[in-house]
């Protein structure tokens, strides 16, 4: 899991934003950051492999989540109002067994909470320097972060199968059949770039690598777009969801 995690981190950048805080500090920061993604990542697995949820496990998840953010330096009350948005997704990842499916959310909507964990990290790292000291605002990050969260979906359609998970890629391909799905995420993922782009009249320079590296993060994703399309094409009728297979939806999917 700490590979995956690191991964995780160097994918979103996250090390050239702790390299700002100075080498000792950035090491201890990093550390705690894996270990509260690691808590994160274990709510997320047992919501992913548990049709039931039983309150007293996803409270035990929580209190591994709050141990970690009181041991960076928040207190009670800062962290219930950092994590707001993990609860947020942590709804409608729940009310997926309620038949609420990612394809019947806006989709920037969706994606935006589904990053709500790279972003907690982000504004812990940025909460441990002074303002106006990072070039980027936290805001800036928010095209970057839809287009990496859009290609994690995208990659992990395969093993998404098998879990009880609100890939939105996966499960609109078995809505809307796989030719509209490949053309509704390049749209979307075309759409994200140009609102990045209008975001910035004059940019800095910043902003402007910000752009290059979203930009770059695009074409990536539409590759493995494409890569991932082919291979559901080949044995397009095994594709599956475990929210289908326990035919809990609000309406009926048929392969396309």
């Amino acid at each position: 899991m700490k590979k995956k995690i690191k991964k995780l981190f160097l994918y979103r950048k996250l090390p050239l934003l702790l390299s700002h805080l100075g080498t000792k500090k950035a090491k201890a920061l990093n550390e705690k950051l894996i270990d509260l993604q690691k808590a994160i990542y274990k709510l997320d697995l047992y919501l992913e492999a548990n049709w039931k949820l039983e309150k007293k496990e996803l409270s035990k998840h929580w209190k591994k989540i709050f141990k970690v953010l009181k041991e960076i330096g928040f207190n009670a009350e800062e962290s219930y109002d950092l994590t707001s948005h993990i609860r947020r997704y942590q709804k409608h990842e729940t009310r997926l067994r309620e038949g609420l499916i990612p394809t019947q959310i806006n989709e920037e909507y969706y994606y935006y909470y589904k990053s709500c964990d790279v972003r907690l990290m982000r504004e812990i790292i940025y909460s441990m320097k002074p303002k106006n000291t990072f070039e980027l605002e936290l805001s800036d990050w928010r095209y970057f972060d839809l287009i990496t969260e859009i290609n994690d979906d995208v990659e992990d359609v395969f093993e998404d199968q098998e879990s009880i998970n609100g890939n939105m890629f996966l499960i609109q391909i078995l809505e809307d059949g796989l030719e509209n799905t490949k053309s509704f995420f390049t749209e979307f993922i075309d759409r994200v770039l140009a609102k990045q782009m209008k975001a910035y009249n004059e940019p800095t320079r910043a902003q402007s690598q910000l752009c290059e590296w979203t930009i770059k993060e695009a074409e990536l994703t539409k590759d493995l777009l494409q890569q991932n399309c082919k291979k559901i094409n080949s044995d397009f009728k095994s594709l599956k969801s475990p929210l289908i297979d326990r035919k809990v939806l609000q309406k009926t999917f048929s392969l396309k």
